[in-house]
């Protein structure tokens, strides 16, 4: 079934597992913005208590302040592009190809970060061992790191082919032909 607009006969939209990864793209981007927004507002307040005598902690929340910012623009831009993908607007197109490939490169890069701290959580737990007070408790946090840590470290692994898949799928003449350009007037 085809639609007409404007004269031309366009496919209709039908499901897609590229369109419901632009949509899970869609709300993990929003449920960041608003995650690094929240974290953005609790650092600024920090801020605003310390004192000017206390310019080391001002100086990391300062560092932190500006991580957050630099995270919610980007949060910002992928909900912009999803959003235009949604729509089907071309130019989303090709922009969801670059941010599918930055952010897979993004996840392979903290991955292998996180791989590289994962010795951290046997050296705590060695470290809690030697304490004598209050050694299960700690332990169980322990635990709960480093199951939080390898959930998120899976989530990474699996979220690289996923939008490597995304892109090239982006770059198929059959989506392509879905999407359209931007009419102005």
């Amino acid at each position: 079934m085809a639609t007409v607009q404007s004269g031309k006969p366009r496919p209709a939209m039908r499901w897609s597992g590229w369109g419901c990864v632009i949509w899970l793209l869609l709300l993990l981007a929003a449920l960041s913005g608003v995650q690094y927004l929240n974290h953005g507002m609790q650092v600024w307040n920090q801020l605003q208590a310390l004192s000017g005598s206390q310019s080391q902690a001002i100086g990391a929340l300062r560092a932190m302040l500006a991580w957050d910012v630099v995270y919610l623009i980007g949060a910002f831009a992928v909900i912009v592009v999803c959003a235009g993908c949604v729509l089907r607007q071309e130019w989303a197109r090709r922009g969801m190809r670059v941010v599918a490939l930055v952010l897979a490169l993004w996840a392979l890069l903290t991955a292998g970060l996180m791989l590289g701290q994962w010795d951290s959580f046997e050296q705590a737990r060695q470290l809690a061992q030697a304490q004598p007070q209050a050694v299960e408790a700690m332990l169980a946090l322990i635990d709960q790191a480093r199951r939080s840590y390898l959930m998120a470290l899976s989530l990474k692994v699996l979220a690289i082919p996923l939008l490597l898949w995304l892109s090239w799928r982006l770059a198929r003449l059959d989506v392509r032909a879905a999407f359209h350009a931007r009419r102005i007037g």
